[in-house]
């Protein structure tokens, strides 16, 4: 009994790590992304899944408008499309 607790309690850890679901984003948003990163690239692919994993459309709309305003963006959007283009090199 205790190993099968064990083993699922091991198994929670081990699906907690993964990476999130994607959130929700209207089609609309992905169209205005693609726009000006194509989804023929690697890259642009892999950061689109990244920030939709890791911003609420909210928060994504909050990052760019703070932009158009400041010329800041969101770190963590910056840290996705950097890992993509870690891992993508074109």
């Amino acid at each position: 009994m205790r190993l099968a607790i064990a083993a699922f309690v091991g198994a929670l850890m081990l699906a907690s790590c993964g990476e999130h679901a994607p959130n929700s984003y209207p089609q609309s948003a992905h169209e205005r992304f693609s726009m000006s990163c194509p989804p023929e690239s690697a890259v642009c692919t892999c950061t689109w899944d990244k920030i939709t994993r890791t911003v609420t459309y909210e928060e994504y709309e909050a990052a760019l408008e703070r932009f158009r305003e400041t010329g800041l963006m969101e770190p963590r959007i910056t840290r996705a499309r950097t890992q993509c283009l870690e891992r993508h090199r074109e």
